[in-house]
């Protein structure tokens, strides 16, 4: 009955993932294809949800520095409407100096440990999220390049597990994710790079652009947006080994919280803003 039991509860498990997944990327396609201020508004609230849920793992998401990180996610928000890309370094250059003034005027109240996980959270978690508003509205282009972060990040997931499971054998990080093999990475580095070719070659031909050089460079920065996806995948299994938890919340049913869902996604997405985006001027 115990074995019947635990089969019931997987299949449920399932069931549960693969319906909330579905409604995931329904939602998501409609806020991407819509852009403008309906993805900006998504990315300030996802940006805000993960941050909470970063703030619970560190037990400081109802401190007043982790409020004032609300804040500030809000205003970098306004500055990236505003200024583009062009106000993420001014945003940063600000937020360390203004931290430093509330550790120095609220010492011993926060120490510098509390300062550097607010300065961590804010990069890591909201301007990573906001790469993702960056390509949708930098250009013409900008409608198609989006969904290459995706991709990059669920995609090559998706071909990493099917690699591993029918050729894995090395383990990747046996500490950090003992399910990850070497061959499931290396499958999910081509597919993501076999899946950003063919989609540039399909969407391009679409929209009758050139895809001479498209489909290679394409194909080039899926594999590196992978790569860089998976180290944020480890990144994110790190943090919660670190702080001895399973999930950083379950908003998501059968998937956790935002961060569980898109740890890979905001490391993937300045990535592909920089190789693509600003690499085609």
């Amino acid at each position: 009955m115990e074995g019947v039991s635990k089969k019931n509860n997987k299949a449920s498990s399932f069931i549960t993932r693969l319906i909330s997944g579905i409604f995931l990327i329904a939602a998501l396609a409609f806020v991407l294809y819509r852009g403008g201020s309906l993805l900006f508004g998504v990315c300030l609230i996802l940006s805000i949800l993960g941050l909470i849920e970063l703030f619970q793992v560190f037990n400081m998401a109802n401190s007043s520095l982790a409020y004032v990180a609300y804040l500030l996610t809000g205003f970098y928000y306004m500055m990236i409407m505003i200024y583009s890309s062009s106000g993420i370094l001014l945003f940063l250059i600000a937020l360390l100096l203004l931290l430093l003034m509330f550790y120095v005027f609220l010492y011993p109240k926060f120490d510098i440990n509390h300062v550097s996980m607010i300065f961590f959270g804010i990069i890591y978690v909201a301007v990573t999220f906001s790469f993702i508003y960056l390509i949708r509205e930098r250009n013409e282009l900008g409608k198609y390049f989006v969904w290459l972060v995706f991709i990059s990040s669920w995609g090559s997931d998706t071909c990493a597990y099917c690699t591993g499971m029918l050729f894995g054998k090395r383990k990747l990080s046996p500490i950090l994710s003992p399910n990850k093999t070497i061959e499931g990475a290396i499958g999910g580095i081509l597919g993501a790079a076999i899946l950003g070719a063919v989609y540039t070659y399909v969407m391009f031909n679409k929209i009758n652009k050139d895809i001479s050089y498209s489909c290679i460079r394409v194909g080039v920065a899926c594999a590196i947006g992978a790569v860089i996806s998976m180290i944020g995948d480890l990144t994110a299994s790190a943090i919660k080994r670190d702080y001895n938890v399973k999930d950083y919340g379950n908003v998501i049913p059968g998937h956790g919280g935002i961060l569980d869902r898109f740890d890979s996604v905001i490391f993937a997405a300045p990535a592909l803003y920089f190789i693509l985006i600003i690499g085609a001027r």
